[in-house]
């Protein structure tokens, strides 16, 4: 999912104010699934005007294997995810997406036809009309059409909480620094990759110096919830010196101290400011504190 500015801007407002940054998250999926489900009911529309046929060749044909739809969207339509696929199979070129896509559709329409045998006598029928023009979709169109609607808000939730971190790493990291009066000269927030020197990955979100510049302070950042297991791992993995989290469980901070690794916890947290200013001060970073 791509995050606004202005999403990204009211997420760090509200984490700096202790606050739960959740719904900002949750508002943008809403948002854009309902986007998303008008736009698909409009296809669907056209699509079922051009065909009155009572089977789901015209869904295939229209919504899987139809040129103008991309891969990754033929895939939602035939419910299943890009990155299911790519768990899966390892791979999700166009080929591949496209081959599951019309197994999974396939595999579907076996499974509704059976259920519709079974069935006990419950139906369901969409119905989508615009202006003067509407038309209704049987049992099967009509789960098929609900299970693509779960599938897309299933895969926009996972980007949107999966993304949000990321976008929102560095502004957060920035206006703490300002509102601690970090000299920008012992700020560092270009992109940090690979160390050349080892074999593995040692990403980093952010990095300060002390007032020498002859030590060098990785800083990471987690926007996760309390107990969240993988903070402490990814902390040890990446040779971490501060850590800046949304919520940390008394284990987390158990663990941090262990490791002496500075901290901070910003949720439910009004001494924000000071507290970081004390990581900075035990670090030898220079700052200026603005008076309040």
């Amino acid at each position: 999912m791509k995050f606004s500015n202005i999403i990204v801007k009211n997420v760090v407002e509200k984490l700096l104010l202790g606050g739960d940054y959740r719904d900002e998250i949750v508002n943008a999926i809403n948002l854009e699934f309902l986007d998303f489900a008008m736009d698909f009911f409009k296809q669907i529309l056209n699509a079922k005007l051009e065909n009155k046929e009572p089977n789901l060749q015209w869904y295939k044909d229209n919504f899987i294997n139809n040129p103008n739809i991309k891969p990754d969207e033929a895939t939602i339509f035939a419910g299943i995810n890009k990155k299911t696929i790519s768990n899966i199979y390892g791979s999700t070129t166009k080929e591949i997406m496209l081959e599951v896509a019309n197994h999974n559709i396939n595999y579907l329409e076996d499974l509704l036809n059976s259920l519709g045998e079974n069935s006990e006598n419950i139906g369901v029928c969409i119905k989508i009309s615009y202006n003067n023009i509407s038309v209704e979709l049987n049992h099967n169109e009509s789960l098929l059409v609900i299970n693509a609607l779960a599938t897309k808000k299933i895969a926009l939730r996972g980007g949107a909480w999966s993304s949000i971190g990321k976008r929102a790493e560095k502004p957060l990291m920035m206006a703490l620094c300002q509102k601690c009066g970090v000299l920008p000269d012992f700020i560092n927030e270009t992109h940090f990759t690979k160390n050349q020197e080892l074999d593995f990955d040692r990403e980093v979100d952010f990095k300060l110096y002390n007032k020498h510049k002859n030590k060098e302070y990785r800083v990471e950042v987690k926007l996760m919830g309390k107990g969240n297991p993988e903070s402490a791992d990814a902390v040890i993995a990446r040779d971490t010196d501060i850590f800046v989290a949304d919520t940390l469980s008394e284990q987390n901070k158990t663990q941090l101290k262990s490791l002496n690794i500075e901290f901070l916890e910003l949720k439910n947290n009004k001494n924000q400011i000071d507290d970081f200013c004390k990581i900075l001060h035990n670090l030898d970073i220079p700052f200026e504190k603005p008076k309040c």
